[in-house]
């Protein structure tokens, strides 16, 4: 049996997000060839395990794992051997800060335990809206026009933005996922007031032009050997949001998610190559999900999420299930491939 760690939770904004990952993850082992147990970070960054063969954790336990029987803890990161002295591999089901950019990977790393998703600097990179939107443009993927405002542009301005990008336009943290720290602005006051808010959340702030057109979203999945294929894409319809922001991702028929996207074969596989290109270029491994919207103009790359979320309403089991797989399979292939590319040493 292959001991597996599921880590989730973690002190980002996507904390809840991350529990219910985890425990989907842990519902849909293998329970013939893993055994699986529940690791929850928690906001303050201390380790919770779940004891052995404890059942999966209710909710409202990984939630509140110190208060619960069914969890030893708390155990600080740089102490933390009952956490990781069985385990074969981690699952990261981690979102957002600490998580998702490189740096619990570059811990995991140092204490030579393997895991899943991509490495530290793929992770970093993609994490980081605008330093992956530079690589994506260096390597002929379209992306939406945008603009800095923050310390590494001290000559941008509200006005100057607003002149640059004009209305509508999003308003993004570089460094934040699950549409957390992301807003639209119609108006110079409205863009005035989400530039304020996230002036304390990073240094600098994506500001892009708003693009009108179909949303698109296509997992990545690497087979056991690493050999990379695209996945079904999937159309995003909001129904009654603006865009893809959190409600619409995470509350149950908040938006259409159709599988297979209903598109000319043309574009679908526009979206598919842009997609292994996205995946390649910012050197990602096992699993990815690119989102991108489609119009006259083109193909425009949003962003990478280079550990997507597992939910029961995320897109990357939806896409996998299009094709006639299961949840099961798809951690099976993802643990396989991970296993084999980092062995532990």
């Amino acid at each position: 049996m292959i001991q597996v760690n599921v880590v989730m939770g973690g002190p980002s904004v996507e904390h809840e997000i991350s529990l219910l990952t985890g425990r989907e993850v842990l519902r849909h082992l293998d329970k013939q060839k893993y055994r699986g147990r529940a690791v929850v970070v928690s906001m303050n960054m201390e380790f919770y395990i779940s004891c052995d063969d404890a059942e999966i954790p209710a909710p409202e336990t990984l939630s509140g794992p110190g208060k619960s029987p069914v969890f030893e803890g708390p155990f600080p990161p740089y102490s933390s051997p009952a956490v990781w002295d069985n385990c074969d591999i981690a699952f990261i089901g981690l979102h957002g800060s600490f998580g998702e950019d490189g740096i619990f990977q570059g811990y995991l790393d140092t204490l030579k335990i393997p895991y899943t998703g991509s490495g530290v600097f793929a992770s970093a990179v993609a994490m980081n809206k605008i330093a992956s939107k530079r690589i994506f443009e260096q390597n002929g993927l379209q992306t939406p026009p945008y603009s800095i405002y923050g310390k590494s542009n001290p000559g941008s301005t509200v006005e100057s933005i607003a002149d640059e990008r004009g209305f509508p336009c999003f308003v993004k943290c570089p460094q934040s996922g699950s549409s957390r720290l992301i807003g639209k602005a119609d108006t110079t006051a409205e863009l005035r007031k989400l530039l304020e808010q996230f002036e304390h959340e990073a240094d600098d702030i994506l500001v892009e032009s708003a693009i009108e057109g179909v949303e698109l979203s296509c997992p990545v999945l690497e087979d056991t050997t690493g050999v990379p294929r695209a996945l079904p894409p999937v159309e995003i319809r909001p129904k009654n949001s603006a865009f893809f922001d959190f409600d619409a991702k995470y509350t149950d028929n908040a938006c259409d998610e159709i599988v297979p996207a209903p598109q000319p074969e043309g574009l679908i596989k526009e979206v598919k190559n842009a997609a292994l290109r996205a995946h390649k270029v910012l050197s990602c491994a096992c699993v990815s999900r690119t989102d991108m919207i489609a119009n006259d103009q083109g193909l425009f790359v949003l962003e990478l999420n280079s550990l997507p979320g597992l939910t029961p309403n995320s897109l990357v089991p939806k896409s996998f299930a299009g094709e006639g797989g299961t949840y099961g399979q798809m951690l099976d292939i993802i643990l396989q491939r991970s296993l084999n590319l980092r062995k532990r040493q």
